[in-house]
């Protein structure tokens, strides 16, 4: 049910025929559309004008503009939401945005710098909702709904009240006789205003020459369809801001009620374990070399396969665990069952981690590589605190695990990736007795500024730079 935080006109007096609700927008509502319009012109003019940051050469060229779009738009939110932007947890996500940005200035790593571009928003929309709604415990499987509607619902669910806001700008009724006098008049005075300039362009060849320069210079071929697109994103946020402020839904506080038979979630996750354990024999003979790997595959080659698809019956664990947890009725088999779940899926992600140690000790480490690494020790602390759950049923455990999520990847952009990919490149190197031209290739080429010490002070500088004459290798 909408919550009605608007202003409300004065109930008729007694024997008048009551009027239909008329909605009058508080001041509070006025200032957002402030700050719609202010993101809907940076998008517009800035992003996609005619020098637009979008176009350019890099991103880092773009940031600023991506900066003060996004800064906007928090100071705009934290506007219509004061009291709660102010809590601890609100405030962790702005500073954890904040230092996204400073990484631009620090570190020049193309993916990640591309990666934060997607990150920062998601993490706001985080923020969003954290500053929005107030889940139970015992329903915080509400956060993924919630989330989702904040992407798909609100930007939709309230584009009305963009125009209502704006109309609401220019009162009209009884109250505001001046202002109905004045826009009266403005009418009236359009038409022989612009016949009287018409008359005075063909009068003065002068002004006539400066306003038609002037008018070329507006090029209203892409002007207009800027300032359609700014209304458009100017809509879309306040539509945002006024769903996830003033038109929010109800979060229920009743626990999720237990309708799923114990018995046949233990049949599902008796067969899941068995299945579970022919994988187990499987990787512990091949892996720790007990037995030779086929002769059409190398230890290269049986690393990197099926990696994605081991992450992916992680996830499809981590998913069950949630289910039963939160919908199966109480048994007492079935915590040990869900700890032995627990126990496969560290065993599944111990054989990726393996796996994956194995493609990097023979190809060395790059993004591509660290990436996967980073995610697989963050779904090891999910796996623990997904344990710590089964003890403790009052753990919010979405909360932290996306509070862990949020600070794992600040540490991971708070290092200097490039610089750890030179180095464990140039380790590999001098262990096989010297530098590929692939590898130096990749070094000097792919590799951004941020390695540049490390290539510099390196002992096969000179491999490095194959192809410059030795008194012009750089070295500083």
């Amino acid at each position: 049910m909408e919550q009605k935080y608007y202003e409300q006109p004065p109930a008729p007096s007694s024997g008048q025929a009551s009027a239909p609700e008329k909605r009058v927008y508080a001041p509070l509502q006025r200032l957002m559309l402030l700050f719609a319009l202010a993101l809907g012109g940076i998008a517009a003019f800035w992003w996609f004008g005619e020098a637009g940051a979008f176009f350019s050469s890099t991103v880092r060229e773009f940031v600023p503009a991506y900066a003060v779009f996004w800064a906007v738009y928090a100071a705009g939110f934290c506007a219509a939401n004061p009291k709660r932007a102010l809590r601890p947890s609100s405030l962790f996500l702005l500073a954890a945005t904040a230092l996204l940005f400073l990484r631009y200035a620090i570190y020049a790593q193309a993916e990640t710098s591309l990666l934060n571009l997607f990150v920062i928003p998601l993490l706001l929309m985080l923020h969003a909702v954290d500053c929005a709604f107030d889940v139970p415990a015992c329903r915080e499987g509400q956060y993924f709904s919630l989330y989702l509607r904040g992407w798909f619902v609100a930007p939709f669910a309230c584009i009305g009240r963009f125009f209502g806001a704006l109309g609401s700008l220019f009162p009209s009724g009884k109250g505001s006789p001046r202002a109905r006098a004045v826009r009266l008049g403005l009418l009236c005075a359009l038409p022989v205003a612009i016949l009287v300039a018409s008359l005075l362009l063909q009068a003065d060849a002068v002004m006539a020459y400066y306003l038609t320069n002037f008018l070329k210079g507006l090029s209203f071929g892409s002007f207009l369809p800027r300032l359609a697109g700014a209304l458009l994103v100017a809509m879309l946020f306040y539509s945002f801001l006024h769903a996830m402020t003033w038109q929010k839904p109800a979060v229920p506080d009743a626990p999720y009620q237990k309708a799923i038979d114990p018995e046949s979630v233990l049949a599902a996750l008796g067969l899941l374990l068995a299945v579970y354990a022919v994988f187990a024999a499987f990787q512990f003979t091949y892996l720790t070399g007990l037995a030779g790997l086929p002769a059409e595959l190398t230890y290269s080659e049986y690393a990197v396969r099926g990696f994605r698809e081991l992450c992916a019956v992680a996830a499809i664990n981590f998913a069950a665990f949630g289910v039963c947890l939160a919908f199966t009725r109480e048994h007492r088999a079935l915590r040990p069952m869900l700890l032995a779940l627990l126990g496969a899926t560290a065993l599944i992600l111990v054989s990726a981690l393996f796996r994956l140690a194995l493609y990097i000790r023979a190809y060395g480490l790059t993004i591509n590589r660290i990436l996967p690494l980073w995610f697989m020790l963050f779904l090891l602390a999910v796996l623990a605190l997904c344990a710590a759950k089964l003890y403790r049923p009052k753990l919010r455990l979405i909360r932290l695990l996306a509070g862990v999520l949020v600070a794992w990847y600040l540490c991971l952009s708070a290092l200097n990736l490039d610089a750890i990919i030179a180095k464990s490149v140039l380790a590999d190197a001098e262990r096989k007795g010297g530098l590929t031209e692939t590898n130096a290739n990749l070094l000097r080429y792919q590799l951004s500024q941020d390695a540049r010490g490390v290539l510099l002070k390196s002992p096969l500088r000179e491999q490095i730079y194959y192809d410059v004459a030795p008194e012009d290798i750089p070295s500083k």
